[in-house]
């Protein structure tokens, strides 16, 4: 393990899209530019649910959202189809509706990114008709607190493919590789690297303004905004091929991390900043937004290392154990059908649901800083809200104490694809 730089401006969460393999044209015409949305959000009947205590408490909001929502600085960005066509909604953590816009319903990708001034947008995907192309697809950068547009729109070369802001031509048939893929630069909307270019590298992802890709025999981070190349790691040191190494698809880890895959089976946790390897083993790792805590997951178990990255603990799971959250001192896990839930410090398994409770397991799949989270009621992706106080800004919802050893409550079984 190598330290970590820790970033003290944003803890954005995972910051990935939805991948589309096209636009249809034949769709009703949406309302493209941003616009306010009168009235609140349904709120939900909880009382026959069973949530984790430290959203008991909480105003629980319907979104309407058909797509995995992302997140960044305090807001939720995803959409629903409504009327044949898709709107998206930014959704602050006290339930407000900041702002809407309309795409074709075929048009689902989109991404939450941070630009070089520390500002976070929201990209979405488009089919527009340009001075080029009678139906070219684009890219345009929004305001995500304001909705104001930053660029944009851009022709890209296909639809949303991510991580970041990556875009390719689809497959020719159903089934196939896409076309030569191009990263944006999330200040500008300019290209910063091209598959097509004769320097032949491969895009592996974007990730708020680093471009991750190999050439030859290195694995290579640049600077979107300038090509300035901020590192390089010789792929032979770890036995990695350029072919072998792409993007995980799992969720961002956190701020200034990213996980690749290295091979079909095997995955690395890479610290953006410094450039260092930070687990060469790694399938899937998340950091506790309340502690700095992170967690990774790899063949041998669970481990959890503090903000040294020194390691606090370790412990055995089963192979088909997933991360489904991480907040508050509470780690969820997803185990063949049920959920289990751990404390980040010391590893020991916590009780984050009333023992007796009744009704269906609700799973958190993301909580903030502040508390607030994201809820996944079977395919309802629903939002726990905090009310607007000094305190929920600034106050970690839950501490270490009395989160102790759960014993036989400790594994809850859940319904099949909740």
């Amino acid at each position: 393990m190598t330290p970590r730089r820790r970033r003290s401006s944003l803890a954005l969460a995972a910051v990935a899209a939805l991948l589309v393999t096209g636009c249809g044209a034949s769709e009703p015409e949406p309302v493209r530019d941003p616009y306010p949305v009168d009235g609140s959000l349904p709120v939900v009947d909880t009382s026959g649910m069973r949530l984790p205590t430290p959203f008991e408490e909480l105003e629980v909001v319907d979104p309407g959202w058909d797509i995995t929502p992302q997140y960044a600085d305090g807001v939720y960005l995803a959409a629903g189809e409504h009327d044949g066509v898709l709107e998206f909604t930014a959704v602050d953590v006290h339930g407000d509706v900041l702002w809407a816009a309309q795409r074709p319903a075929s048009c689902t990708g989109f991404v939450v990114t941070t630009d070089a001034h520390g500002r976070t947008l929201a990209i979405l995907g488009d089919l527009q008709t340009t001075a080029d192309a009678l139906a070219a697809t684009t890219a345009t950068a929004y305001d995500l607190t304001t909705g104001e547009q930053v660029w944009g729109p851009v022709e890209v070369p296909g639809p949303y493919q991510g991580p970041g802001l990556v875009f390719a031509a689809p497959p020719e048939g159903f089934m196939g590789e896409t076309g030569p893929r191009v990263a944006l630069d999330p200040t500008t909307g300019d290209v910063a690297a091209d598959e097509s270019s004769p320097e032949r590298i491969r895009i592996i992802g974007e990730y708020h303004g680093i471009v991750l890709l190999t050439h030859e025999d290195a694995l290579i981070a640049r600077d979107t905004a300038d090509d300035h190349e901020l590192w390089r790691v010789p792929l032979a040191e770890h036995g990695w091929t350029a072919a072998s190494i792409s993007a995980s698809l799992r969720p961002a880890p956190g701020d200034g991390l990213a996980l690749i895959a290295t091979s079909e089976t095997t995955g690395a946790l890479l610290d953006l900043d410094q450039g260092s390897i930070v687990s060469s083993t790694a399938r899937d790792a998340a950091v506790d937004p309340t502690t700095g805590t992170l967690v990774t997951l790899d063949d041998t178990g669970l481990h959890g290392y503090d903000t040294d990255d020194r390691p606090l603990w370790s412990l055995p799971v089963a192979a088909e154990t997933t991360i489904a959250a991480i907040g508050g001192v509470f780690l969820y896990l997803r185990e063949d059908g049920a959920i289990r839930v751990h404390n980040v410090l010391t590893g020991d398994v916590a009780q984050a649901y009333e023992p007796d409770g009744q009704g269906p397991i609700i799973v958190p799949t993301h909580i903030t800083i502040n508390g607030a989270a994201l809820l996944l009621q079977e395919r309802r992706h629903l939002v726990a809200t905090i009310a607007e106080s000094p305190l929920n800004e600034s106050s970690p919802t839950s501490s270490p104490a009395g989160m102790g050893a759960l014993g036989s409550h400790s594994r809850l079984e859940i319904p099949q694809g909740v």
